[in-house]
This record gives C-alpha cells, structure tokens and sequence, in this order.
C-alpha cells in the first residue's frame, strides 16, 4: 500500500504528532511506501524519531503566518496559499500515487483542496479531536459554518474515530466511520524498579482553555495545606501559560505548582510521579492519560467527552471526576491520603494499559487503512 500522511508540520511534541509519527514508522517497517506530507514543516527539526525508510515532503504552505497580515490582505493572501497548496497536493498525488491520504488534522483551509483528490485516491480522515469540540457551534453562524464543514467532510471515504462515543456522534453525518484507539509509544515492562519523586503529581498538555489546568491549579491548591509534601509539575506550551502563572501566583501556590516547556521524554517525567491528573473539558482520545497508565502512575481525570471513560475503569485503574473543581479535589485528596490503595491502583493501571501497546493497536490501523483502500473511487 502507498499512503500519505498529512499534517501541517511534526515541529511540535504533542498527542496527534506522536501519534502519527508512531504510525508511519510502523506502516514503513511494515513494508508499504509511506510518505510524510507537511505543509509548514518549513527547516524545522521532527520532534519525535521518524523511521529512514519514511519519505519526506514539505509543500511549503505556512498558513500559520496568514494571522499577522491586516484583515483585507490576509483574506487575499490566504486564497493564494489556499491555491497553492492544493496544486502542490495535486502534484504530489499525480506525482506519487498514493492509494490513500490520511488526514490527521483538518481545517476549513485545506479540506476542500483534500477532498477534490478524492477522484484520484482514498481519502482517510482521522478525527483526533472529539466531535462535540470541533463541530458544535455557539451561535447561528458558527452552527452554519459547521453544518457546510460537516457537509464538506462526508464526501471523505472513511474517517476513524478514537472513541465509541465520538463514533457514534460522527455517523449521523458522515457515511463510512471505523473505530480505533491510538497507541502508547512506550510501555514500562517493570514498573516496581521506579524510583517515584515522593508527592510529585504530573499533568501534561497545550496551554489551551480546552485542556483546563486552571481545573486542576484550583482543586490542587484547594487541599494543598493538608498535604505538604506534594506537589505539581504541569508540562507543555500555549497561548494561556501566562493566565496560568498568574492564576498560581495569585493563589501563592509558586512552590507548589510548576509550568514546565514540553518535552521528548514525558516517559521519563511519568515515571517519576506518583499520580496524573487531567482535567480536559473535551477530549478526542487521551493518549497522555493512557501514557501515564503505561508507567504505572494512576489517573485522576475528568468524564469529559470523549476518551476517559472509555479508558478508565473508574475505582479500578483510576478516578473519573465531575468537571468541576470540587470533584477533581474531593478524588486527588482521596488517592493522596490512601498510599496502599493508590499503589495498588497504579499496579491496576499498568496492566490495563497493555492493550494499548503498539504489537496489539498497529495491526488494526493497518487493517483499517487496508479496507478503506479496498472501497470504490
């Protein structure tokens, strides 16, 4: 199988670029021609390992610098880059001949330039984030806006879902909708030879309102007199890292609570913990809460849709909270004063992670891949 791979740029390390680094390595070593498709990679470095027998091509569409152009030239420009990219796309497929482009990122100024290839190959749409995120509008406009989006995204061949709850939501709009979970990059075989940071609690994310530290900085300060020892270390980047120093500021919380840059080695950083918190509004999947299970750390998160519950057996192998701040406390507080039950429950947490493990989600990417290549042009 030939297949293309389509992102923006895999400069960043988070959940989707992991993810999909994660699969064309495997697709490659598998034996299928395999091509990474960026359009805003630009000179940047890939922050995750990308296999040699994976090929690379920029189209050179940085749609990212559109947003520092006043508005009557960014609306020209934009037609442009939009022009651009899609006979840059067009030249590569005719080019190339991939039996299929998987999407795994989708805005409305690329779709459409997608889906005009779906005469020449298989259009695969991989909804990384949850419908209900992405698709539900707040006003009459947006909803508008949505529904033509949504209308644009059904002629695709096939999209796949993280979750049976997102799945269900796609399948009132799009016609041919498959099921597959994303797979852990590392599964930690012995978690007993750990050596945990005492009290160190471990989030991870984009500094973006839909992941809601804020939740998690509230519920932790909350309770943090009554355990003294403990602490949190947040991991990532974003546009509200200066809202959230603040808001740990204001709560005198700066010995406390930590913001950390992202990094390449979030395994190292779960393996040192003794809990992960998250506390998403909505999610696609939650590949970093399966991550943190992998390391035997156990989860307190959030039953946002879509993804915790379906990863979460709740007092099991983790907590699942309300999304509001009182819950979240009420089930940190709780795997915080109870050490046997939270090192039993991470124990629990490990083992149900293994069936997220590459040798046994891979095989039914590729399977899903492979089928939707066997539907009619």
């Amino acid at each position: 199988m030939n297949i293309f791979f389509l992102i923006g740029s895999m400069a960043k390390a988070h959940g989707v670029e992991r993810a999909l680094a994660d699969k064309a390595n495997y697709m490659a070593l598998a034996g299928h021609d395999v091509t990474l498709v960026t359009y805003e990679q630009g000179q940047h470095p890939h922050a995750f390992p990308i296999s040699p027998r994976v090929r690379h091509l920029d189209l050179g569409c940085r749609f990212f610098t559109l947003y520092s152009l006043p508005l009557p030239r960014r609306l020209v420009a934009a037609a442009v880059m939009r022009h651009r990219f899609a006979r840059l796309l067009r030249r590569a497929v005719d080019s190339l001949k991939p039996d299929a482009i998987v999407v795994t990122t989708y805005t409305w100024e690329f779709m459409p330039a997608i889906i005009a290839m779906r005469r020449r190959t298989h259009i695969i749409v991989e909804a990384h984030s949850s419908f209900s995120g992405d698709m539900v509008g707040r006003n009459w406009l947006e909803r508008a806006d949505k529904r033509l989006y949504l209308h644009t995204l059904s002629r695709c061949h096939t999209l796949i879902a993280l979750t049976q709850r997102d799945a269900t939501q796609w399948r009132r709009y799009i016609p041919h909708v498959e099921v597959v979970g994303n797979a852990v990059s590392f599964y930690c075989d012995d978690i007993s030879r750990l050596e945990r940071q005492t009290g160190r609690i471990i989030a991870a994310g984009r500094y973006h309102r839909q992941k809601r530290f804020d939740r998690l900085i509230e519920a932790f300060a909350s309770i943090a007199h009554r355990f003294p020892t403990w602490h949190v270390d947040i991991f990532g980047e974003g546009p509200e890292q200066q809202q959230l120093q603040q808001l740990i500021d204001s709560l005198n919380m700066q010995q406390r609570i930590c913001l950390n840059p992202p990094t390449n080695n979030i395994y190292d950083e779960f393996k040192r913990s003794e809990m992960f918190v998250f506390t998403s509004d909505n999610e696609g999947y939650g590949l970093v809460l399966i991550e943190a299970m992998a390391c035997g750390v156990p989860p307190v998160a959030t039953d946002c849709p879509c993804g915790p519950a379906e990863i979460i057996d709740n007092g099991i192998t983790g907590l699942l909270a309300r999304m509001d701040v009182a819950d979240v406390a009420e089930k940190m507080e709780w795997l915080m004063s109870h050490d046997q039950e939270r090192r039993d429950m991470a124990r629990r947490a490990h083992a149900a992670a293994a069936r997220f493990r590459p040798e046994v989600v891979m095989p039914r990417w590729e399977e899903k891949y492979m089928s939707a290549c066997a539907l009619p042009l």
